[in-house]
């Protein structure tokens, strides 16, 4: 019994040394050719949300800066004067403010149920957190560094709120084409928006259907 055992235990071992690796260098190159796409589309996915979650945090941070703007301006004037913070010039710097952030929450509410629509505004949430940032900063120091002298001089405050309120139209700008970005692409159809081409398609196809319709015409 013994010797039994061990001869088939020898064959066993003979047989397992027997068996040969087989490498298919075809399926093994297919198996590294899905692994990479796998990859490369993981990258992509994780990039596409950082871009939407860099465009969305533009938006905020450019609401936020130009509310901070605004609370600063009447606060200083109207420690100047009770009677600044209803002047004209003052009034229209909240009333572009309150239109760039309706603006925006319009955006929020367009691309609430696709977020991948805010794809097609890091250009112009990029400029627009660019200069609501600056304006902050600009009007920070300068109201800071020189405090009530400086807006207690009628021609200083003049030009300083002119150009506040020039800086918000151009941000009030960005955002509105922000916003009809988003309009169109989610009108249009995300994958069409994407195509830089579909003009050019869209002209081909037409002079095709002109060529067909003037061949149908001589063919009468």
């Amino acid at each position: 019994m013994k010797n039994l055992l061990f001869l088939f235990m020898c064959f066993v071992a003979v047989e397992s040394y027997a068996q040969t690796v087989v490498f298919d260098k075809a399926h093994f190159s297919i198996v590294n050719a899905n692994a990479a796409v796998r990859n490369a589309s993981e990258i992509g996915y994780h990039q596409t949300l950082n871009i939407i979650r860099q465009n969305t945090d533009d938006i905020i941070l450019n609401s936020s800066s130009l509310a901070l703007v605004q609370t600063m301006i009447v606060n200083s004037l109207t420690q100047i004067n009770e009677g600044f913070k209803d002047a004209i010039q003052v009034r229209m710097i909240a009333e572009t403010v309150l239109d760039i952030s309706t603006i925006s929450a319009e955006a929020f509410r367009l691309a609430g149920d696709n977020p991948i629509l805010f794809l097609f505004v890091e250009e112009y949430t990029a400029q627009a957190k660019k200069r609501s940032l600056n304006l902050a900063t600009e009007v920070s120091s300068l109201i800071l560094n020189e405090g009530d002298n400086l807006l207690m001089n009628y021609n200083v405050r003049d030009e300083l709120l002119d150009s506040v309120q020039k800086e918000l139209r151009v941000i009030l700008a960005l955002v509105l084409a922000a916003k009809n970005s988003i309009y169109w692409a989610k009108t249009n159809g995300i994958i069409r928006s994407l195509n830089p081409y579909q003009a050019y398609i869209n002209r081909d196809l037409g002079l095709i259907n002109e060529i067909i319709i003037k061949q149908k015409i001589l063919t009468r």
